[in-house]
């Protein structure tokens, strides 16, 4: 007989947290408590560089324009896996409508050369593209 009582309590005793949780049902049927907002994350669709007559010819792309305020183009002559190289900002622009973004840097030496392009979000932060190296041999 106590058993028995004592299930009965508990049961009661579940079903009464359970209504008066504040995240209750009202949680459940209110889909105005919490606001998911699903936009595109921008990232770089892609990320090239090819000699072109006596310079090299970064292009670039991104997956949505959405929050991106603008580019920085970047080079170095250094390894540009080494987390001290030095990389020269080279030129810089504001992003726009247009899928896909291109610089011609025409001040280059002989030498290997790395570019990378950083994006800069409207609300801080940035984001690095991959880094693209290309050999000059001679001018």
């Amino acid at each position: 007989m106590k058993t028995k009582f004592f299930v009965i309590v508990i049961l009661i005793m579940t079903s009464v947290v359970v209504t008066a949780s504040p995240f209750s049902n009202d949680f459940a049927k209110s889909k105005s408590i919490i606001t998911i907002r699903q936009t595109p994350v921008p990232a770089f669709a892609f990320f090239r560089t090819h000699r072109q007559g006596a310079g090299i010819t970064a292009t670039w792309g991104l997956t949505s324009e959405q929050g991106v305020t603008g580019f920085l183009i970047q080079r170095t002559y250094e390894d540009p896996n080494d987390p001290y190289a030095f990389w020269e900002d080279i030129f810089a622009l504001p992003c726009t409508s247009n899928r896909s973004y291109k610089h011609t840097d025409q001040n280059v030496s002989p030498g290997y050369i790395s570019y990378r392009v950083i994006a800069f979000f409207q609300f801080g932060g940035s984001m690095m593209s991959e880094i693209s190296t290309e050999h000059i041999v001679s001018h």
